[in-house]
């Protein structure tokens, strides 16, 4: 009976995870801008930096200046190989833009608000590029309903002749649940996993040919310079 009621709590566990909503939003005002990431019922911000998480990352930083110098030496003697790895990327590269349209597709815009409110000096200048902005934002709204699920929108534009600068307002939040990102990274990952597979294993080949071919007797001939 235990064992039956710690498999449903297991199941809920995951089937929880899967439907949880991962998502980030952004912002920017005149004050600055922000970043925060959801995870789950709680929103971290990313920027800007609390105090505290920055003086940590200074020294996660330092720790890993101190390694990278400390290994150094050890990777000097290991050669990179541009081809092998351009090759590699071009193996990967069907897999790489599957999983970017697989993530567009679940990618969910929740929220989109911007407002902003057009001046210059000049009355005349704010007019026309009042006109350009509206174009614009009318574009990227077109391309964000063809591309994305947009779930809200709210979209305001205004001229102001009494301002000499424009004034922005934007928030904008994506999200996509953890059983999507799962569905779109395992297969990426799997792929990228045998690709790299099969490569070693031809470089491996490859270096076992060209060893044996150093080592093949001369059938005791000598070199004709000599």
């Amino acid at each position: 009976m235990v064992g039956w009621i710690l498999l449903l709590v297991v199941l809920a566990l995951v089937l929880l995870v899967c439907v949880l909503r991962l998502g980030v939003a952004a912002g920017y005002e005149e004050g600055g801008g922000w970043v925060k990431v959801h995870l789950g019922p709680k929103w971290v911000s990313l920027y800007p930096v609390p105090q505290a998480r920055t003086a940590r990352r200074r020294k996660k930083q330092r720790r890993k200046e101190a390694k990278a110098e400390a290994t150094e030496e050890q990777k000097d003697g290991k050669k990179f190989s541009l081809g092998g790895t351009l090759d590699l990327a071009l193996e990967l590269l069907p897999q790489v833009r599957a999983a970017a349209g697989k993530f567009r597709r679940a990618l969910r815009v929740d929220e989109l608000c911007l407002r902003l409110t057009w001046g210059e000096p000049d009355p005349a200048d704010a007019a026309i590029h009042y006109g350009r902005a509206w174009g614009i934002v009318e574009a990227l709204l077109a391309f964000l309903e063809a591309n994305f699920v947009l779930k809200h929108r709210e979209v305001s534009l205004h001229l102001d002749y009494q301002i000499e600068r424009p004034r922005l307002f934007v928030r904008a939040s994506l999200s996509l649940t953890a059983a999507q990102l799962l569905g779109i990274v395992l297969p990426l990952g799997w792929a990228a996993l045998k690709t790299l597979w099969k490569h070693r294993k031809q470089t491996a080949a490859a270096g076992a040919a060209a060893h044996g071919r150093k080592g093949e007797p001369s059938n005791g001939k000598e070199s004709s310079c000599q």
